[in-house]
């Protein structure tokens, strides 16, 4: 018999992860738009080097005057397609013993979008995806008004808008399914609420940066996706904010040094009406090394991060939820274009809302390996193969308080246009 998690156990927030974040990786549309190689933009795809973070801060604009549709080819539309398809074999274990164990062909998926800039001032972003098995959702939709007063420090995105995370998964190493959903999607165990830091949000972002974007701010004000509507305008409101700061270094193995902050506080209705609101924090900070090299780094990253939820959002709780969270990211670079990486995710519940549940019920341990390879990179497009294992524990919420471990094997390939 395959064990089942109970109902509020919220023990598989991958789950709802795998339809929402496969999309971005590398654009060669872009890469046509401008004349370029995509390793313009990447160190690897689809991490973006400092030359790519500088050209999506701007609103994915050279500003060099090449920015505007007019100044291209008739030929060329702002539009990209992503095509992925993978193998895949899941074995779980429940208190040292294996319960499940299979594998095959899993579902693929069609992404066929649109981003970029239209003119020096708008650049937007559309991303509709279709699976194989006939769900059709948008992952992304917004529009930016670029440099608002002709500042770099003030642009204003309007739409569904992704949270400027610290490893952000949509630009990251995310073929397989639940390979961020241990940390940004966690909820404490038993809440209602199903706020995320993980999902896009619909409302409006205001971002700015320097120059070459060593320094950068967002502040995100907005409605949490999935709230209960009733007798409200604005029935979920939220505000979440990021800033970050590089330093580059000129000589020496250390090649540069990011620091960075964030925080969100979201509200969930609670009640027959929605009109009560109780709240949730979640505050991190990060720090990213790039060694070695500059095009061929070894990039470390560190982050941790702190939740609490309002004793409300959690029935029969006496006493607000907190939980702590890390994560230690690993990648190397040896040559172009190859990378390995590997990822350790942590959470611990300090203070369980209800008193009666154990100390470490839901805690998780998460470890990722993996290597990319792109066997073709081009300007017209891109092919490659990823092979990755990860292993998730959840504690104590099998019956009887026993674990819950899932391993992984990922095996895929995909294609971008």
């Amino acid at each position: 018999m395959i064990w089942a998690p109970p109902a509020g156990a919220h023990t598989d927030p991958a789950a709802a992860a795998l339809r929402s974040y496969i999309a971005a990786a590398n654009i060669p549309a872009f890469a046509r738009k401008y004349g370029m190689k995509c390793s313009a933009c990447h160190l690897a795809v689809p991490v973006l080097n400092r030359f790519g973070q500088a050209f999506k801060d701007n609103g994915y604009r050279m500003k060099n005057g090449t920015d505007d549709l007019r100044a291209n080819e008739p030929s060329y539309w702002p539009v990209f397609a992503w095509l992925w398809k993978n193998y895949q074999v899941d074995v779980q274990r429940v208190g040292g013993r294996t319960v499940q164990q299979r594998g095959g062909i899993s579902d693929g998926a069609l992404v066929f979008g649109g981003l970029g800039s239209i003119s020096d001032k708008v650049s937007f972003r559309f991303v509709p995806i279709v699976y194989e098995d006939g769900v059709t959702f948008t992952d992304h939709g917004w529009i930016r008004y670029n440099q608002a007063f002709g500042s770099d420090w003030l642009n204003i995105r309007v739409g569904n808008n992704e949270l400027e995370l610290p490893i952000y998964p949509g630009r990251e190493y995310n073929m397989g399914t639940s390979r961020f959903a241990a940390l940004y999607a966690f909820t404490v165990p038993g809440s209602v609420s199903r706020f995320s830091v993980l999902f896009p949000q619909p409302g409006i972002e205001i971002m700015g940066h320097d120059r070459r974007s060593r320094s950068r701010y967002s502040v995100n004000v907005f409605n949490a996706s999935g709230a209960p509507r009733a007798h409200c305008t604005f029935c979920a409101p939220g505000v979440f904010g990021r800033v970050t700061r590089r330093v580059d270094l000129e000589n020496g193995f250390l090649r540069s040094v990011q620091v960075g902050a964030f925080g969100a506080y979201a509200t969930w209705p609670v009640g027959p009406d929605t009109s009560d609101l109780k709240g949730q924090r979640r505050v991190g900070g990060d720090i990213e090394l790039l060694l070695g090299s500059d095009v061929l780094p070894f990039r470390v990253t560190l982050m941790g991060m702190t939740g609490q939820d309002d004793r409300a959002l959690v029935p029969t709780a006496i006493r607000d939820a907190r939980y702590d969270a890390g994560m230690l990211q690993l990648e190397y670079i040896p040559r172009l274009p190859l990378v390995f990486y590997s990822r350790l995710q942590i959470i611990r519940n300090r203070r369980q809302a209800v008193a009666s549940s154990p100390s470490d019920f839901g805690d998780q341990d998460f470890q990722f390996v993996g290597v990319r390879h792109a066997l073709d990179l081009n300007s017209r497009f891109a092919w490659l193969l990823e092979l990755s294992y990860w292993r998730w524990t959840i504690k104590r919420i099998a019956p009887g308080g026993a674990n819950v471990t899932n391993h992984t094997l990922w095996l895929g390939t995909h294609l971008d246009f």
